[in-house]
């Protein structure tokens, strides 16, 4: 027989239709009363994403930090078998506390966090009762496509308030902001820090393109950096796009990171021919020839895939070989 659980403060709450019931839960409770069926496995029941267990994991690890805090509600549909009730003079719920006393709406990956975390906390849940299935998919739905996330590039530009930054994250931000601030920059007026704009490269963008390139930076500080990656994309510009009347492109956030791509292996021919003096005339000797032989329509019309684009410029650099 299983055991009975019951919890105070509980607030009753109607919204249109519905009626729900706000509180707190321990996790452990949680973790031992809720579940999930997801569609692969039950086409005809399950209406949930499979588990991603590295999400999962990564908020218990952010739980057991001893500073997480999730204040968002679990929302859970109680289920027959949980004999849920409300007492409304004592302003108390209680349940059966059986495995699939409450199916879970939204948080299945916070509730499995819970269950992984080793910190045991109180957390707030909403718990719908009496819904159909038909309602617990509707509110899956709603909740899903009514709430929008905050943007990357938001996140991203913010997170230096928070200190919440990477050494990576940190030195990719001074090197975005040398590019946004210095008027000889390729990419003056042409940065967008925090939302997208067409046009402009957003610093979500900027750090996808360049961060593989950090191991090839090296030792070098943001401002040596600047000034040979900044060369690199003046020569790209000289000697690919204008003369190509696409200069536009060099801003097109896939062209933007098949360049990046390109780096390594155009400054590779730079220090081959002239050590390591990466100024824009050195990497100019080679854009010239990419520029010469390129496809115009492969910068023009990108798709979203900036590897090829990478091949073709590779392509369009070597010379043919004569004896």
């Amino acid at each position: 027989m299983s055991e009975r659980e019951s919890f105070g403060s509980v607030s009753l709450v109607k919204q249109g239709e519905h009626r729900f019931y706000s509180f707190t839960m321990p996790t452990d409770v949680l973790a031992t009363t809720c579940y999930v069926i997801n569609r692969d496995e039950d086409p005809d029941e399950g209406f949930q994403r499979t588990l991603d267990k590295k999400r999962a994991k990564e908020i218990a690890g952010y739980i057991d930090s001893g500073l997480g805090t999730i204040p968002s509600a679990i929302v859970l549909s109680a289920q027959e078998d949980s004999d849920f009730k409300y007492d409304s003079k004592k302003k108390m719920v209680s349940f059966e506390k059986n495995p699939k006393a409450f199916f879970i709406i939204d948080g299945q990956h916070r509730v499995y966090g819970f269950k992984m975390a080793g910190t045991a906390l109180r957390v707030p849940v909403v718990v719908y009762d009496n819904l159909s299935k038909k309602d617990e998919s509707r509110l899956f739905i709603d909740i899903n496509s009514k709430q929008r996330g905050v943007p990357t590039e938001l996140l991203l530009d913010i997170k230096k308030m928070a200190e919440y930054e990477s050494d990576q994250e940190q030195y990719l931000r001074d090197l975005f902001d040398i590019f946004s601030k210095e008027s000889d920059s390729a990419l003056y007026n042409k940065l967008s820090s925090s939302k997208r704009l067409k046009g402009k490269i957003t610093r979500s963008v900027f750090n996808t393109a360049l961060k593989p390139l950090i191991k090839i930076f090296g030792s070098k500080s943001p401002d040596e950096i600047y000034e040979i990656y900044n060369s690199y994309l003046i020569a790209c510009n000289e000697g690919i796009f204008i003369p190509n009347n696409i200069q536009e492109q060099l801003y097109n956030t896939t062209v933007f990171k098949a360049l990046s791509g390109f780096f390594p292996i155009l400054t590779a021919k730079v220090k081959d021919r002239f050590g390591a003096i990466y100024s824009t005339d050195n990497f100019y000797e080679f854009t010239e020839t990419v520029g010469a032989r390129v496809k115009v329509s492969k910068l023009e019309k990108p798709t979203n895939a900036y590897k090829p684009i990478v091949d073709h410029l590779e392509d369009s650099l070597k010379m043919e070989f004569t004896l």
